[in-house]
Parts: C-alpha cells; structure tokens; sequence
C-alpha cells in the first residue's frame, strides 16, 4: 500500500514538472533578445572587478585558468568597460603564473585585452563560456 501512494506522489510530481517544464519552453523568447544596453544592466560589473581578481589568485590552476577565458570573453564582449584591476592582474600571471598554462594563457589574454575589436569574430556563434576560448585566441595569434 506505501509502494503505491510513494508511486502515484512520484507520478504526480513528475507530471507537475513537466507541465511546468512545458509551460517555460513555451514562453515567448523575449527576455533572451534583450538590447545590449539591459545586458549591460545585469551584468554588475563592479562584482566583476571584485570577484575576479581572487580567482585569477586561486591556489588551484583550474579556477586561474577558467578566470582567464571568462574575463577575456567580457574583455571582448565589452571592450569599453574599465577592467584595468584584472588587466594589472594579467601582467603577473604572464610572468609569475604558478603553470606554463596560465603563463601562456595570460599573456593571450594581455593580447585581448590590447585590441579586443580584432578577436570579436573569435566569439560569433559561440556559447558565452570561456571555456576553450583562448586556445582558440592562442591559434590566432600564431602566424
């Protein structure tokens, strides 16, 4: 008798999310084509300048490096935002970086950084992680 009130509950959650499911696919795409200017808006980047500066300082190579593609994706979606602090922040990472990974992958991001307007095609059709994105710069940036 529990088995089938534990079932029928289950069924009954499950159905209540996939109508819910449902209904958010459904929605009109409206609020994902929003005008650059209320992107702008809720990206805050004040928390930007404040966060990540303590993960390019991570102990941890992973965080450092993923810290490095996201912030120069912003560099490139953003190219007139004031990102000096992490800029600053790059520049040691060039040559102090604690891997050869986040050496090279920072001094790639010191290039973006100088002219993100010459990798803006490097973000067309991607998604907005930073995730692999300097290895792609990285190719570019050989002749």
């Amino acid at each position: 008798m529990k088995t089938h009130w534990a079932l029928i509950v289950g069924l009954a959650l499950t159905s209540a999310m996939a109508a819910s499911a449902q209904d958010f696919a459904v929605r009109p795409k409206a609020r994902a084509a929003h005008s650059r200017e209320v992107s702008r808006r809720v990206l805050d980047f004040g928390k930007v300048e404040a966060n990540y500066p303590f993960s390019l300082k991570s102990d941890y190579p992973s965080v450092v490096e993923s810290a490095l593609g996201h912030v120069t994706l912003m560099r490139i979606a953003y190219p007139r935002q004031d990102l000096r602090k992490i800029q600053e922040q790059l520049y040691d990472l060039a040559s102090q970086g604690a891997t050869q990974s986040i050496r090279h992958k920072a001094f790639t991001a010191m290039q973006v950084f100088a002219n993100p307007s010459a990798f803006k095609g490097a973000i067309v059709d991607r998604q907005s992680s930073g995730d692999g994105l300097l290895e792609n710069l990285a190719a570019q940036l050989v002749p």
